[in-house]
């Protein structure tokens, strides 16, 4: 089993999940012999399945709404794309579905395997909608935000629904919040400015 080389709580939990009570950890194999369904979404990350229940109308409103204003900046500057629910498979024991990634041209064609159409491998930018609860929090704002970091995200957004708040991990940098009031930049997209206000309009 691998060991982690630091005691962050992503890497514990990463390559050790469970390690007292279980002996073998799944794969992305394992979890492709699933199959499908419409209602649950299976991640792995370190061997450990999660399942996730289909995601709250505020969730889905909060998706379409940042893929637009993605959608209308890469229409006039066509550096990559903005994709919904893509698989990432990140390792064979790391495989995850996250909210919404922006991927440049260039890294798509490195990573996008044709044969199961999936990315082997990290895009330059990660969005998560952040679900209702404390273990999904954690999730989202500890094992997945170092889950990302340790395979090179180059940034990663926790949309935060309740407190209407995106808090930006850049990697190499400390965290930030951008408050409803505010815009949000991004050195990945030159000029771009995501109208946070208008994210969380009624």
């Amino acid at each position: 089993m691998l060991e982690p080389t630091t005691q962050t709580a992503a890497q514990q939990y990463v390559f050790r999940p469970l390690a007292e009570e279980k002996s073998e950890l799944f794969t992305n194999k394992d979890v492709e012999r699933f199959g499908t369904d419409e209602f649950c979404r299976y991640e792995l990350i370190g061997g450990e399945i999660i399942v996730s229940t289909a995601p709250r109308y505020i969730h889905q409103l909060l998706s379409m709404r940042i893929a637009i204003q993605f959608s209308k900046y890469l229409e006039k500057n066509p550096l990559g794309e903005i994709l919904a629910t893509p698989g990432l498979i990140l390792s064979e024991y790391d495989g995850v579905i996250p909210d919404l990634i922006f991927i440049t041209h260039e890294r798509r064609d490195e990573i996008l395997n044709e044969k199961d159409g999936k990315f082997h491998g990290a895009p330059e930018l990660v969005i998560e909608i952040l679900r209702p609860g404390r273990v999904n929090a954690r999730r989202d704002l500890q094992i997945k935000r170092e889950l990302y970091e340790m395979y090179n995200v180059l940034e990663y957004w926790a949309v935060k629904p309740q407190q209407k708040e995106i808090e930006v991990f850049e990697i190499g940098k400390e965290a930030k919040v951008c408050a409803e009031n505010e815009l949000l930049k991004t050195s990945l997209l030159p000029k771009f400015k995501l109208k946070i206000k208008q994210l969380f309009a009624n």
